[in-house]
């Protein structure tokens, strides 16, 4: 089993949250999902620094991987709880996993690892770069031999700074995006109790999420018995349910508020 990160938000209170935000924003929990009485499209935010492009953040996570014992890996294709594009592994060999995770940009590195505090102690550690990290033993921490044009900064977590709004609505809509396709996964008959008010905070998400799970086959998860490895499964519909969440804002814009004020 693959301990989970610890999260400051959870997606179960995304519900609330959209109920919240109606007498800010007009988040209507009716059957119309495109209905809002939302302001115009906004323009999305400037990201942070240049980014890792797809290539390079998978030839990164591979040379990472060939420092440590990782025979036996779960490759991410996405982060399904962060905004930004990630590539990584969750390496499985012996008792103790190690984690291996490349981000597009550097200003991702603290925050994410954020979500990893409280899981350190004797027996698990982090080493990071620029771009990446890997969390794993003392011993395998250690041992990491990354790249030089990538190398090690640090063995600490860093100080995350707040997300930007769209950045902070991009990680809930993800958030969601991860708790739903779990959900259709287990119950692809059955419609969620608060699919009206997830549809107004998140127009057009739900139907992306079971096109995009449809498309990726049931049985490719459902074939995985240990739960936990599902998330590793689903990253490959990450890029582009990020791009949906990325047109969901445009469409909801700044009248949404960030669900816990922005991480940081």
């Amino acid at each position: 089993m693959i301990p989970e990160r610890s999260r400051r938000r959870s997606v179960e209170a995304l519900a609330s949250t959209c109920v919240a935000a109606a007498v800010l924003s007009g988040c209507s929990t009716g059957s119309d999902e495109h209905d809002h009485g939302l302001p115009p499209a906004q323009a999305p935010a400037r990201l942070p620094g240049p980014a890792l492009d797809a290539s390079a953040m998978e030839n990164l996570a591979d040379e990472l991987r060939a420092t440590v014992p990782c025979t036996r890996a779960d490759a991410l294709l996405d982060d399904l709880a962060f905004w930004d594009a990630m590539r990584g592994f969750d390496c499985l060999d012996g008792d103790a996993p190690t984690f291996i995770r490349v981000y597009a940009h550097t200003a991702s590195v603290p925050p994410t690892l954020a979500e990893w505090d409280g899981t350190f102690g004797p027996e698990r550690a982090v080493t990071r770069g620029a771009n990446w990290y890997v969390i794993g033993t003392p011993a395998t921490v250690s041992a990491v031999k990354p790249p030089g044009e990538a190398p090690r900064t640090a063995n600490d977590l860093g100080s995350p700074v707040p997300l930007t709004a769209e950045q902070d609505y991009l990680t809930t809509c993800m958030l969601y995006v991860s708790s739903e396709s779990q959900r259709y996964v287990r119950h692809p008959e059955q419609r969620s109790a608060s699919a009206d008010q997830y549809g107004a905070l998140f127009p057009g998400i739900t139907a992306a999420v079971h096109a995009a799970v449809d498309d990726l086959g049931r049985s490719k998860v459902t074939q995985i018995t240990d739960e936990d490895r599902w998330i590793a499964a689903l990253s490959v519909i990450g890029p582009q349910l990020k791009e949906q969440c990325g047109a969901a804002y445009r469409m909801v814009g700044d009248s949404v508020r960030p669900v816990d004020g922005g991480r940081g």
